[in-house]
């Protein structure tokens, strides 16, 4: 026992003394020695080995709260990145709905200004067989016009016929005065040698009976020429007659030329009126012309402001790389998708529903996008998407505004069966790697499938 005690290397003095009178540290590389004995040196090894632990094991802790707060940091910009990027995308729908509003309105009001120039090219159409039916009463006014100054003209040649005959007439009966008076004279020189003769009466009476012989023959004479007096004059009453008939006949047709230029008058004028309302319609014929071409325009340029921030979209979807998706949502390439199975709706409650989560109903866009879908269904599934074509039949729009490019539809669909408005589109499952499209009644209520 007792040489059991003194057999013992190394008392706990002995180690404090060993300890304390260790040699400096001599650094060699990645190694470390000392000049002391293998006790000392074990025991201080020991306690270097422990600090340099417990320093890594800081080291360590500090870089993992670093990288933490770095983690943490990105992960802040990122969501706030995410933020912004969805109410961008949220003022960009609300734009589009605004460009599309504004289309539907240009539309209606081009269709306004269609029927009022349909109606303006009847009323113009009226109004040329209105002015035809014009020119042709006033063809005939004109043929009537000249028949009556043919009329005239021939009447005026009977005027001054009958003139030439009445100053004949007037020239025979002045012949007629002038023999009248010679024959009065002779007449009166005849009295005269009568009283003169009855003066001798009494001296010559064997001459008595040639002288009135001779009498009775000048009052044969004056009785023929009294006849012929009054045969004259009964002649000119008759051409004082027919020389007032024509006068009147004359009066009359004068009347009637003036009520057919007066007629023709007040025609000229209403042509004229026509043809002042014919210029008048012709200007505002141009100008809805240009207004509509300015509408024109207007669309055009909606149009291509329309596809330049659909390019912008695009171009902006098109950057946002390595989107995170929310929870519970299924990520595919840059989209998120979101299925509620077991919950249906209607298509218009599933569509609102999705864009309370800042999407909307799905839209397809390739192959690989219909096999993802197809995967996420057992067989016979039928869940709704963003198709429609409750604006113009026929006419299938996805929810973004865009036209089909490439469809999927199932074999004779779309058909609006039995003829009732199956306007939405639905996603139905099939057995292969794709599904298809089939078109169904708005208001039935099954799934749907959100995406962003």
């Amino acid at each position: 026992m007792l040489a059991s005690q003194s057999d013992s290397p190394v008392t706990s003095m002995d180690t404090d003394d060993r300890v304390n009178d260790k040699k400096p540290l001599i650094k060699d590389g990645s190694k470390f020695q000392f000049s002391e004995s293998p006790v000392s040196l074990s025991l201080y090894s020991l306690g270097q080995i422990f600090q340099c632990f417990s320093s890594l094991d800081n080291k360590t802790e500090r870089d993992q709260q670093i990288r933490y707060k770095d983690l943490a940091k990105e992960k802040d910009n990122t969501d706030e990145n995410l933020l912004t990027a969805l109410r961008e995308k949220r003022e960009l729908n609300g734009l589009m709905k605004r460009s599309q509003d504004r289309k539907d309105y240009l539309t209606t009001l081009t269709t306004r200004l269609q029927t009022n120039i349909n109606r303006l090219i009847k009323e113009k159409s009226d109004l040329k067989s209105s002015q035809g039916q014009l020119q042709i009463t006033n063809n005939e006014l004109k043929k009537q016009t000249n028949q009556l100054k043919d009329s005239q003209t021939l009447l005026q040649n009977q005027k001054d016929t009958l003139s030439k005959a009445i100053d004949s007439a007037q020239t025979k009966i002045s012949s007629v005065m002038t023999e009248r008076g010679t024959l009065q004279t002779t007449f009166n020189t005849t009295m005269k040698q009568k009283d003169d003769l009855q003066n001798k009466c009494n001296n010559l009476t064997s001459s008595n009976q040639q002288l009135q012989d001779k009498q009775n023959t000048l009052v044969k004479k004056v009785e023929q020429l009294e006849a012929s007096y009054s045969s004259v004059t009964s002649e000119k009453d008759k051409l004082h007659s027919s020389h007032l008939n024509l006068t009147k006949e004359r009066d009359n047709l004068q009347a009637s030329y003036d009520l057919v230029v007066r007629g023709r008058d007040e025609l000229k004028d209403s042509v004229d009126i026509l043809a002042d309302e014919r210029d008048q319609l012709k200007i505002n014929y141009d100008n809805t012309v240009q207004e509509i071409q300015w509408i024109k325009k207007m669309l055009s340029n909606l149009t291509a402001e329309k596809t330049n921030l659909q390019n912008k979209i695009e171009t902006l979807n098109s950057t946002i790389k390595d989107v995170t998706c929310p929870a519970n949502w299924k990520k595919f390439q840059n989209s998120c998708y979101y299925t509620l199975k077991g919950s249906k709706k209607t298509w218009a409650e599933s569509r609102e529903y999705c864009q309370n989560q800042f999407a909307d109903l799905l839209i397809i866009n390739s192959p690989e996008e219909m096999e993802f879908i197809n995967g996420l269904y057992p067989s016979g599934k039928d869940v709704w998407i963003g198709l429609t074509d409750e604006g113009v039949e026929g006419n299938w729009k996805w929810v973004n505004g865009k036209s089909l490019t490439t469809t999927y539809w199932a074999s004779g669909q779309p058909n609006s069966y039995n003829g009732k408005d199956q306007d939405c589109g639905e996603f139905t499952h099939r057995t292969g790697r794709f599904g298809d499209w089939n078109d169904e009644i708005c208001d039935r209520s099954q799934e749907w499938i959100c995406e962003k």
